[in-house]
């Protein structure tokens, strides 16, 4: 019985190609295994699955030989191992045919391993092209991977509501954006102006010293401006976000003296009353 495998390494990379000419050289569709997106893993579940059916007396058939592994090592083995097994092998489109009826055919092992060899070389070279295509395009400025999936217009909406007073949830609803994605590409807020005056003397001191907060740190870094702490526990982000939107301000007739963003960067001798929140 003649067994055929069909093998792509990304999900963009088509099988039809490769199926169509097992089904033309006479292979039953029900006998086609194969593995899509393998990328460079070694465990192939359609290879595995047709290694596991193959008796001695059967013939694997593969459009090209590069369909039975990635390396020449990995090639040799398995051609090896079916020979062992006594199941046969013969490939369709490669510029050298490989007649598995005579395995100890000097010119046709030659055929196997140049076979292979030249298989590995363009994984290689490709590899290294489209490494060099992607550091190019980072010196250019140009965008590599994925395109974004925010377009400038969801963009500029959601910065609108930002700045009407929206919350996260009430843009994700009305632009489709989730959070996370808001928070990654969504731009600061413009600062506001806290201007510490209520303990001001009368007696024409020096005026306290405006201290600048952004409005709401929703939008903004997660990290403390002031000691730079950051938790990594999405269960401590909400009370890190509240601790953030209150500024902790020690005052003396001079003004502010000291400010910190979070009450773990406060001095621990600061009292209660020594703080104001933003709201």
């Amino acid at each position: 019985m003649e067994l055929g495998y069909a093998r792509v390494s990304t999900s963009k990379q088509d099988l039809a190609r490769q199926i169509d000419a097992l089904t033309k050289a006479g292979i039953d569709p029900a006998n086609i295994y194969v593995d899509k997106k393998s990328g460079v893993a070694t465990e192939r579940p359609g290879l595995q699955a047709l290694l596991g059916y193959a008796r001695e007396g059967d013939v694997i058939v593969v459009h090209t030989l590069d369909r039975l592994g990635r390396t020449v090592r990995d090639t040799l083995n398995l051609i090896h191992d079916l020979h062992q097994r006594g199941i046969g092998f013969r490939n369709l489109a490669d510029p050298f045919r490989i007649d598995s009826t005579n395995p100890d055919d000097p010119m046709g092992q030659l055929a196997v391993v140049l076979l292979a060899l030249f298989g590995q070389m363009e994984r290689t070279y490709a590899v290294e092209r489209a490494a060099h295509a992607r550091a190019v395009a980072t010196e250019t400025g140009r965008r590599t991977g994925r395109p974004s999936v925010v377009t400038d217009a969801q963009l500029a909406y959601a910065t609108q509501l930002r700045d009407g007073g929206a919350t996260i949830a009430e843009i994700t609803a009305k632009t489709g954006l989730t959070r996370s994605t808001l928070y990654r590409h969504l731009p600061p807020r413009p600062e506001a102006r806290l201007t510490a005056d209520t303990t001001a003397p009368a007696s024409g001191k020096d005026a306290p010293t405006p201290v600048s907060v952004p409005s709401s740190p929703a939008a903004g870094p997660s990290a403390c401006p002031t000691c730079g702490y950051e938790p990594t526990a999405r269960r401590d982000l909400v009370p890190h976000r509240a601790d953030l939107a209150t500024v902790w301000l020690h005052l003396d007739d001079r003004g502010p003296l000291h400010e910190a963003r979070t009450e773990r960067a406060a001095p621990r001798s600061w009292s209660s009353s020594q703080r104001r929140s933003v709201d």
